[in-house]
């Protein structure tokens, strides 16, 4: 249990706390938007298709889902003030906390991330994307 909160405290209660923390600043930015890190790993469709290989993860998989929510209902709610909000998967990037097995480098998995954070105005908002476009919820 211990471990299953600290993944959410930081895949989901963190990013409530940050965005909260940035709101002041976003609405007084002239191109506001956010991205959050989410995974394919929480994506209720993939996990839920029989042929998926993807280890279960109690801890990590819900919470990105719960990630992916939280982004749509921050989508909606600030998309009145223009501030497009906005999930990307970075794929199987070679980091710490795989043992740094992922196929991808984190210039790789920066891509999805970069190409939202740099979208027009009157851009998608409440999307779940990577690099090659949207993802199943």
């Amino acid at each position: 249990m211990d471990e299953i909160r600290s993944v959410f405290e930081t895949n989901f209660f963190g990013v409530i706390s940050v965005t909260a923390a940035f709101l002041p600043l976003l609405r007084l930015s002239s191109a506001p938007r956010i991205v959050n890190v989410s995974s394919v790993a929480g994506s209720l469709a993939a996990v839920s298709d029989p042929a998926s290989t993807d280890p279960i993860a109690a801890g990590y998989a819900p919470s990105k889902t719960a990630l992916t929510s939280l982004t749509l209902q921050y989508a909606k709610g600030l998309a009145p003030e223009g501030i497009l909000v906005n999930a990307v998967c970075p794929g199987f990037v070679a980091t710490d906390l795989n043992g740094f097995r992922g196929t991808r480098t984190p210039a790789q998995g920066a891509l999805a991330a970069v190409r939202m954070a740099t979208i027009p105005a009157g851009g998608p908002t409440g999307t779940f994307t990577d690099e090659d476009g949207p993802l199943p919820w």
